[in-house]
């Protein structure tokens, strides 16, 4: 057997083993292990591109498996896109020496272009992209490679005919803490709060913002894709305003701003959960999964700090925030005005969180 033959050969069994990768991923709920299996992913299409010679199809692999991490792992999406486009004009002078090897690198920048918009921009931008690495993997003799990308066409043609909020997967959300809050971002959240919690129960927009700078430790952001769909937000109090609000019949309408304090190591937490809420598309059982699992990594990320939370408060305003605080294990305090409840995680209850 000719050896061009056995590394062609050997290229398309990477791009199976990526694929059958790829198809794992879906059954997997924990991003962190969802992101491991997408590096994973990627690594195998490195190495089938590097045996076939695909210089371009290579090196815009590596870029997105790094792409994938930050966006991941950081909120600096506007930055990530901005060098990502460097980086692929880049590729392009230094690879392109057939048409086809711009195929890719146009069809990547159609991706990442669509990542930065909703959902369905996201998309119409993923089959078009898909569709032009269909072509070039055919080109270069990707088979295994070309019939992945058919999937990915097909897979989003059926969420268009379908509705994205009925086929959403888990390993599309990602969590992120804000390092800084515009108040673009306040404005949504406001928006969010009105349609969510009706006027009555929407914080101002000008607290929201006194809370942050007193709050900026634990304030996160929800994303579907990069669709800004609904936050998070902690207070650390006093154990005294904590006793405090277990014994309230109403809601407040605001906190008290001076009981916002900072966590400090080797110091007993109390925290309040000012707020969980999501758009009304994405109020799904994905989403109470992804959250539940985000607040008690927020127990154990304290307690690795040596903070040490002795109780945790919520209040439930709609279902998401009560199915979420059930999910958990809090255990309900009390009824009270406007058809709220008050839920708490106690102390025992936190430390079997504890890993």
């Amino acid at each position: 057997m000719e050896t061009d033959l056995i590394i062609i050969i050997i290229a398309q069994v990477l791009g199976i083993i990526s694929w059958l990768l790829l198809l794992y991923s879906y059954t997997k709920e924990d991003i962190d292990k969802l992101l491991f299996i997408q590096i994973l992913v990627s690594v195998f299409d490195i190495a089938s591109y590097l045996l076939l010679g695909a210089d371009a199809g290579l090196l815009i692999c590596a870029v997105e498996l790094i792409r994938t991490i930050l966006y991941y792992k950081t909120n600096k999406d506007n930055l990530i896109f901005i060098i990502s486009m460097i980086l692929y004009a880049v590729i392009a002078l230094v690879t392109i020496k057939t048409w086809y090897a711009f195929l890719p690198i146009l069809g990547s920048i159609i991706d990442a272009y669509g990542t930065s918009k909703d959902s369905k921009v996201a998309n119409y931008c993923s089959i078009v992209s898909n569709t032009l690495w269909t072509i070039y993997d055919i080109f270069i003799l990707s088979y295994i490679g070309a019939l992945n990308d058919i999937v990915v066409v097909i897979c989003n043609i059926c969420v268009l005919a379908l509705g994205y909020s009925r086929l959403m997967h888990i390993s599309k959300f990602r969590i992120v803490k804000y390092n800084y809050l515009t108040r673009k971002t306040v404005d949504k959240m406001y928006k969010m709060d009105l349609d969510n919690f009706g006027e009555e129960n929407t914080w101002n927009k000008e607290y929201q913002l006194e809370v942050y700078k007193r709050n900026k430790d634990s304030l996160y952001a929800i994303k579907y894709k990069n669709d800004f769909v609904g936050y998070i937000n902690y207070l650390n109090i006093p154990e005294d305003e904590y006793q405090r609000l277990t014994r309230v019949r109403k809601m407040p309408n605001s906190f008290n701003l001076e009981s916002i304090i900072p966590f400090k190591q080797g110091r007993k937490s109390y925290v309040i959960i000012e707020t969980i809420n999501v758009k009304k598309e994405y109020d799904k059982e994905q989403t109470v999964e992804l959250i539940t699992k985000k607040l008690i990594r927020f127990i154990n990320a304290k307690y690795r700090q040596r903070i040490y939370i002795h109780g945790i408060l919520g209040f439930a305003l709609n279902d998401l925030e009560e199915n979420i605080y059930k999910s958990i294990g809090f255990t309900k305090l009390k009824d009270l005005e406007d058809n709220i409840k008050l839920y708490e995680l106690n102390e025992d209850d936190i430390k079997s969180y504890i890993k």
